[in-house]
């Protein structure tokens, strides 16, 4: 007993000594972006296997030998981070700040929205990645699909004219075909767009005069990305092959863009506000004729009618520059993140307001993204809600008219002048006194699922919900000519003028998605490794369209309800006159799909990677016996950089190889275009009953697109410094959906059919480079190019079909969607001054053309596809400062330009034309561009001397921040930066615009950009 007593004594002192002899090393890890605490992190002593983790407010404690502490070394380590060896020296406390990762294999990309996701040096497909410190938020820009162009290899984006203007995103190329009668019918040529496993609804026209998207009308379309804040996007990943969009079947024909939305984190609660504001003004505008040129070529032309010439009254009133002033941008955005282990949540508030340099012109923006997630050892849940309203007022609608500069805007009592155009109004009147206001209100939200039955095998299931309810309401006031319609009413005896219109759009849509699969994992051995998932997925789209106008209000001046356009039931009619002044209209546009879904991973040794998609769908959108389409796909990787031949190479990082081939499908081409549909009408039939007509032909064999795709890609890393990933693609389309006229005697204008086959191939290429990397100074660079070509191989069950002549766009076997068609223009006759114009090799003068010749002989005169396209980004820092610069650019690639804007001179007499059309021929012997000046003058729509060569470079921002320097992660505000930022810089175009006249710079958007300078600020706390 004695002896054990003394042994433990004797250890004890050993012990107290021991204690005695160590010190206790504390610190602090936060995250270097916004002084935020890191829970998690790894800090371990080198060389040993003592360690501790950070907890959730990012603190450590470590105690160590005292002979140690001097030359101790930290190895601290977080995945996404940058790993760093710390010296510790003599502290005893430390504050570590970690950044993130750039190395790209260790970044998770998700590979669908069905919960998969892999390494990136594990992906098979073709996935490109877009993470939140890519996005410059900075940009003054309403939506995030704007700040990306040029951004992502072989994504071709084409922003529309305005903010919240439709945005036409082609992957590899447009995956359909346009109609040649209708630019907004037909089948979508629009990627899958899916928000947190949310499938987004398209607006889209449909076969209703009111609905088709065209005429004054229909409703003018929205960007459905703006809903979304680009503040509160986590990741974007877009999916390009058939191993990466397989998996989506029918309807990944055209590419699928991934968003993830920001989500909480475990930690102490953060706040991130920025706010941003600036001017703008419109960049790149048309040259229009002033008042005394406007005057010379109007009389010129009164002369050729034998009718006496207009003195030119002084007036010089440039329309377009009095429309025109300095914009404003205003954005703020706040966002509170945070939680624990169990509990994570975050919500962010966005508000966005422009003032349109255009006058009158404006948008706001009010944008919710909630999420909110629970974690249990089994089960994992995640919900997401953004609701937002998008509102947006134009009256300013007449930009893209020339109204003649020699009207003053007002009158000498102050009024407005009048135009003496039909259907038009002084626009400063229209800005006034008329209305043009679309209201969206919204929600995308999902609930996620996932209960984990074992360590290796999942089940989960998603419902999502994307609900729009748009309303566009017009109104034309009496008190401008905009809204005094010819005609009049009687009522309650009086006789009035048919003044005043009011006109309502509204679209209201639904689109949930719904699905379960189960995912199993299993790592046999060292070497083998495979993941399978299969599933079920519904989904069903409703879209609700209402239509309501008036003409004709008692004091038009103001603005009326529609149900007081009424008027005195005529008794000389059997009908009830009194409600014809209104007009009501209503369709319906559902549609539903069931599928089933699958996909295997195969894992050998970490070096070759198989991967097979397969998908079932059953769409309502066909007929009863073509209504479902079987896609899948496969693809292989194989990592050469593992083998042992390339393994002493140290230059070489990571290099691999990677095949693919299946086939997508495209089910959106509306809802009821292969069945017979009829108008239906309450009154007006015989005896008064209600009666339907046929609108539409059935075609029951309408069936799927299919997209065969193939692509093979090679991605090298290098020097810890470059990565570069090269890819070759070809998409091979069959059985296009298209419509086609057919004989009125059917009892139909037209049809849907399965009419065509087409194929697009080209090169993709991206690089990324880390120039200089040091402590204090970082320069990367990245860029990417791409080219596309595109062919119709076929055209079967009718014959080559040609647009109206102001589009030159053709269906036609052997050429490209995007070629031009037309006639080669050869001058203008220097006796006569008409355009000359060369048909098979033979000259004709343009007063025998249109007797001679038609669309179908028509030659190509241009393309609109680019030879190559894509874009570039510098991000430069030096400590604290920071310069990012983002462009694109295109080499080739035509655009036919509007002749009304140049030479159509029937206008003139009430419409300016721009300056190059004061290039006329005067006289016999005289060289010019444009023809005379004369009613008689025939005209020849698609020349030739109308292509403009559109190969540009554009900077499309820059920007420049500065990150205030803290010394202590303790105080009230933990992050602050000041930013500046100018966006739609400037261009850089091939063809220069000649001397005083107008080239492709000011021809490019009828609706000019607008150039913004913006100051702004950011913090966390």
């Amino acid at each position: 007993m004695q002896f054990k007593l003394t042994v433990l004594l004797f250890a004890f002192v050993i012990n107290l000594g021991s204690i005695a002899a160590q010190v206790r090393i504390t610190g602090r890890v936060l995250d270097k972006a916004d002084n935020s605490p890191l829970p998690g992190v790894n800090i371990v002593v080198k060389a040993t296997g003592l360690g501790t983790v950070s907890n959730l407010e990012g603190q450590f404690g470590l105690a160590v030998k005292e002979e140690h502490a001097g030359n101790l070394e930290l190895v601290i380590s977080f995945i996404g981070m940058e790993t760093q060896t710390v010296n510790v020296g003599n502290r005893t406390y430390l504050e570590i700040f970690m950044e993130e990762s750039v190395n790209e294999l260790e970044q998770v990309v998700i590979t669908s929205s069905y919960g998969t996701q892999k390494l990136k040096e594990e992906v098979v497909g073709s996935i490109e990645t877009i993470q939140s410190k890519d996005i410059q938020v900075g940009q003054a820009f309403e939506s995030v699909d704007k700040m990306l162009v040029g951004q992502i290899a072989g994504v071709n984006i084409e922003t529309g004219s305005g903010p919240l203007s439709p945005v036409k995103i082609n992957i590899r190329g447009q995956g359909s075909l346009t109609p040649v009668s209708n630019s907004l019918l037909g089948t979508s040529t629009q990627p899958l767009i899916i928000i947190d496993g949310v499938i987004m609804s398209e607006e889209m026209a449909i076969d209703n005069s009111f609905f088709d998207g065209s005429g004054t009308n229909a409703e003018n379309f929205n960007n459905p990305l703006g809903q979304l804040a680009p503040e509160d996007i986590e990741s974007i990943n877009v999916l390009k092959d058939a191993a990466a969009v397989s998996i989506y079947g029918a309807d990944g024909a055209n590419g699928v863009i991934l968003i993830t939305t920001k989500k909480g984190k475990a930690g102490k609660t953060k706040f991130d506000f920025s706010t941003q504001h600036g001017i703008s003004q419109a960049i790149n505008q048309i040259k229009y004729m002033n008042g005394e040129q406007y005057s010379e070529v109007l009389n010129a032309f009164l002369a050729s009618q034998g009718a006496n010439p207009t003195p030119y009254n002084g007036v010089n009133t440039s329309w377009f520059d009095e429309l025109n002033g300095t914009g404003a941008f205003n954005k703020y955005a706040l966002s509170v993140s945070g939680g624990h282990k169990a509990f994570t949540f975050r919500v962010g508030v966005n508000y966005l307001h422009i003032k349109e340099p255009q006058k009158g012109n404006s948008s706001d923006q009010y944008r919710v993204s909630s999420n909110f997630g629970f974690t249990t050892q089994r089960l994992k849940a995640q919900l997401s809600f953004s609701p937002s309203i998008v509102q947006k007022n134009a009256p300013n609608i007449y930009y893209s008219y020339a109204f003649a500069p020699n009207l003053p805007i007002y009158n000498q009592d102050g009024t407005y002048t009048n135009i003496g155009v039909s259907g038009l109004g002084n626009p400063f009147a229209a800005i006034e006194q008329n209305l043009n206001k679309s209201d969206t209100k919204g929600f995308i939200t999902s609930l996620n699922l996932a209960y984990n039955i074992s360590e290796d095998w999942i089940i989960s299931t998603l419902l999502g919900i994307d609900y729009k309810d748009k309303e566009q309401d017009r109104y034309f006031s009496g008190a401008n000519e905009s809204g005094q319609l010819n005609g009049g009413f009687i009522l309650n005896g009086a006789d009035y003028p048919m003044w005043g219109r009011r006109t309502i759009n509204n679209r209201n849509s639904t689109r949930w998605n719904w699905q379960a699969q189960t995912s199993y994992k299993k790592q046999i051995n060292d070497n083998h490794y495979f993941d399978v998932m299969a599933g079920i997925e519904l989904a069903e789209e409703k879209v609700d369209f209402d239509y309501a106008s008036g003409r004709g209000f008692v004091n038009p001046e103001r603005i009326h309800p529609v149900s007081d356009a009424i008027q005195d039931d005529d008794p000389k009619t059997v009908d009830d006159d009194r409600y014809k002044l209104q007009t009501y209209n209503s369709d319906i546009n559902y549609n539903s799909r069931i599928s089933l879904f699958s996909q295997l991973n195969y894992d050998l040794k970490k070096k070759y990677f198989f991967l097979a998609n397969f998908r079932r769908d059953e769409s309502s959108v066909f007929g009863d016996d073509t209504n479902v389409a079987y896609n899948g796909g496969a693809g292989l990787s194989w990592i050469v950089s593992k083998e042992s031949f390339l393994k002493q190479q140290l230059w070489l990082d990571f290099f691999r190889l990677r095949i693919s081939y299946g086939t997508t499908g495209n089910s959106r081409i509306g809802s009821y275009r292969s069945k017979g549909l009829y108008s239906y009408k309450e009154f007006g039939g015989y005896n008064k009953v209600a009666y339907a007509t046929p609108s539409d032909a059935p075609n029951p064999r309408l069936t799927w697109e299919t997209n065969k795709k193939f692509n093979f890609g090679i991605d090298i890393s290098m020097l810890s410094r470059l990565n570069l990933t090269v890819e070759y693609f070809y998409d091979n389309i069959e059985d296009m959906i298209s419509s086609r006229d057919i004989p009125h005697e059917t009892g139909y204008a037209g049809i849907q059919i399965n009419g065509s086959n087409m194929y697009n191939k080209g090169w993709e290429a991206s690089l990324r480079t880390q120039i200089i990397k040091s402590t204090d100074f970082k320069w990367d660079v990245n860029l990417n190019i791409a080219t596309l070509k595109s062919k119709i191989t076929s055209v079967r069950g009718f014959g080559d079909d040609y647009s109206a002549a102001s589009k030159a766009i053709a269906i036609k076997e052997g050429y490209s969607t995007s070629t031009i068609w037309g006639l080669n223009w050869a001058g203008i006759d220097p006796a006569t001054g008409r355009d000359l114009v060369e048909v098979n090799g033979q000259i004709y003068d343009s007063e025998l053309i249109n007797d001679l010749f038609n669309a179908t002989d028509w030659q190509p005169i241009g393309n609109a596809q680019a030879d190559f396209y894509g874009g570039f980004n510098s991000s430069l820092s030096f400590k604290n400062l920071s310069l990012s610069v983002r462009g694109s650019f295109k080499y080739g690639g035509d655009k036919l330009v509007d002749y009304n804007l140049i030479s159509n001179y029937n206008f003139i007499g009430s419409r300016n034309l721009s300056i190059n059309a004061y290039d006329y021929w005067s006289g016999p012997g005289d060289l010019a561009l444009q023809p005379a000046v004369s009613k008689y003058n025939p005209l020849v729509t698609n020349l030739s001397k109308y292509i403009y060569d559109s190969s540009h470079l554009k900077i499309s921002n820059i920007s420049l921040s500065y990150k205030v320097p803290f010394h202590r992660a303790n105080i009230f505000v933990k992050n602050l930066s000041i930013m500046a930022d100018v966006s739609n810089v400037a261009y850089f175009y091939k063809q220069k615009s000649p001397r005083g006249k107008n080239g492709i710079r000011e021809f490019m958007n009828t609706y000019p950009e607008s150039r913004t300078f913006t100051l702004g600020l950011k913090m966390n706390f």
